[in-house]
């Protein structure tokens, strides 16, 4: 970490840089982080998020397939924090100037109804834990200013600047497959088939439960978790007219959003 910067100070000037949409602006000041500093960096963000009246209300899990790892020079998933103030219910409209190049991914997520720690985080232990299941669609701040994209990912909260979801299911008592498609303005970006439950949708979390462990942190009852995507973040077209999102999940329904320029 750069001598002259303390965790108080970046942490400060990451969250007013979140702020003003104009995110990470130290890394284009040749910041260079640890892994371990970068969570380090998430962290003291989040404290002050906590401080000025943001709620917690789960994770998210992020670079769960190899492109998506080896895009942002990892060898392993990562994990980022959801806050009360970036829920979104289907069908919004959500202004492009609130994010920093907009960008989406279509994806899973699942609230608990029990909690989850280290010594009970199998992927079946986990499923018999979940309340509901959702289809999403995960907003990001695409913007890496940095030649270390890992850790700025990591320190920029995995880039996660909101969610939108879908009604909630009960999830199936026995393995079930589900295809997932995203398409904008009828155009399909993205299309994944015989995905299973729980196996595929939940293979991250018990890495995610074990990270936390770390920290002294266990995932908690009426949390929600974004299980990851198994495609890179899609940019937004270039339009000036406001566009649709929707992604649809053969078996947990679908979810859409408008953005307008």
């Amino acid at each position: 970490m750069t001598p002259a910067l303390n965790m108080t100070t970046l942490a400060a000037r990451m969250l007013e840089d979140y702020d003003s949409h104009n995110p990470g602006s130290v890394f284009a000041d040749g910041l260079r982080l640890s892994i371990a500093d970068a969570y380090r960096l998430q962290a003291e963000v989040a404290q002050l998020r906590e401080r000025r009246g943001e709620q917690l209300v789960g994770y998210k899990i992020g670079c769960i397939c190899s492109e998506n790892q080896e895009r942002n020079g990892l060898s392993h998933p990562v994990y980022g924090r959801l806050w009360s103030t970036e829920q979104y219910s289907n069908d919004v409209v959500l202004a492009t100037r609130k994010f920093a190049n907009v960008a989406i991914e279509g994806e899973f997520a699942v609230t608990l109804r029990d909690d989850v720690e280290l010594g009970n985080a199998s992927i079946s232990t986990v499923a018999a834990a979940v309340d509901e299941v959702f289809t999403v669609i995960e907003l990001h701040n695409a913007v890496f200013r940095g030649d270390e994209r890992g850790t700025e990912l990591i320190a920029n909260n995995a880039i996660h600047a909101g969610v939108v979801r879908s009604a909630g299911v009960r999830p199936p008592q026995t393995s079930a497959s589900t295809a997932l498609s995203v398409d904008c303005d009828g155009q399909k970006f993205g299309e994944w088939s015989n995905r299973r439950w729980p196996d595929d949708l939940l293979q991250e979390v018990p890495w995610l439960v074990a990270e936390l462990a770390k920290e002294g942190v266990h995932l908690e009852r009426g949390q929600m978790i974004l299980t990851g995507a198994w495609g890179p973040p899609l940019p937004l077209p270039a339009r000036e007219d406001t566009e649709r999102v929707e992604v649809v999940s053969t078996l947990f329904g679908s979810v859409a959003a408008s953005f307008s320029r």
